[in-house]
Parts: C-alpha cells; structure tokens; sequence
C-alpha cells in the first residue's frame, strides 16, 4: 500500500510540475526510483531490487523511439521508469498502452478547441493515401508542425490511473 501512495504521490507532483514548467525535475524522478527501489529491497530484497530495476528498464525502452524522434520528453521517458520501478514490467507495459489511448483522447480535444482536427484528420489520411501508393506526398502541406503540445505526464497519470481501475490489456 505505501508503494501506491508513493507512486501516486509521485505522479501527482510530477503533472503539476508539467503542467507549470513543462518539465518534469531529475530530483523527483530520482527521489521515486529511490523509493521504488528501497521499498522493493526491503519487503522483497534482492528480487524485489530485480523486479524494480526491470520495470524502470522496461519503462525507459517503451518511450524510447517516440524520444528518438522527438514526439516526448525526457522527464517522460523517465517518468515511465519510474512507474516500471514501482509496479513492474506487466504493469509499466499495460500504462503505457492506457497512455497512449489517453494521450490520443487528449490530443483530440486539444486539437477539436483549437479547430485543428480536421485538417490534422484530412493531413494524416492523405499521407496514408500517398503512403499506400509508394509515393512521397507534397512536402509543404503535409509535412508540417501540427503545433499540438501539452504536458504528457497528465497521460501517463491517466495511464497508471486506468492499469489500477481496470487492469491491463496483459496481465
């Protein structure tokens, strides 16, 4: 129970931090990897330390191509760490799979206020569309920025969030 609230905790300070930075600090990333890691060494002991560093592996690999080309932020690779060093591979797996599903909802309704989701929608058919085809589309119109950036860690709280209510797409 105490590595929930930990973990939560965590999350907590961390989206607020997003959303009022937009980063998430190294300190408190470091301060949950500690506590994940000292929680599981002292209920389970050398497992446990096995079990929280292939989580915090597991979670850092997860996010680490959408990183690569700069679709996320460092502080939310590491974020997802720190999740996998809570909870595990299985669960750090199944939040990531939840996050993405929010992160797409949440991208959606930042777009649908900002009267962008058509376009974004009409962008994204016509490159799949030329894609098929084997042919590169126009560089001016469909290459462009869609501009649409928040805090990721709202996501990834969701995510975790979802994995607890409803388990995981794997278990």
């Amino acid at each position: 129970m105490l590595i929930n609230a930990c973990l939560f905790g965590l999350l907590g300070v961390a989206i607020i931090y997003d959303f009022k930075e937009r980063r998430i600090p190294n300190l408190l990333v470091l301060t949950g990897l500690a506590a994940a890691a000292f929680c599981h060494l002292h209920t389970e002991g050398i497992v446990g330390l096995l079990f929280s560093l292939k989580g915090l592996v597991t979670g850092i690999l997860l996010l680490l191509i959408p990183f690569i080309m700069r679709g996320i932020g460092a502080g939310d690779v590491k974020l997802l760490g720190a999740v996998g060093a809570f909870k595990g591979s299985v669960f750090v797996f199944n939040t990531f799979l939840w996050m993405a599903l929010w992160g797409g909802i949440i991208a959606a309704v930042i777009m649908l206020f900002r009267k962008q989701l058509g376009k974004t929608l009409r962008r994204l058919f016509w490159r799949a569309f030329f894609a098929r085809l084997g042919i590169t589309g126009p560089s001016d119109s469909f290459n462009e920025d869609s501009g649409i950036l928040y805090p990721y860690a709202a996501a990834i709280g969701l995510g975790v969030l979802t994995s607890y209510l409803y388990g995981g797409w794997w278990s």
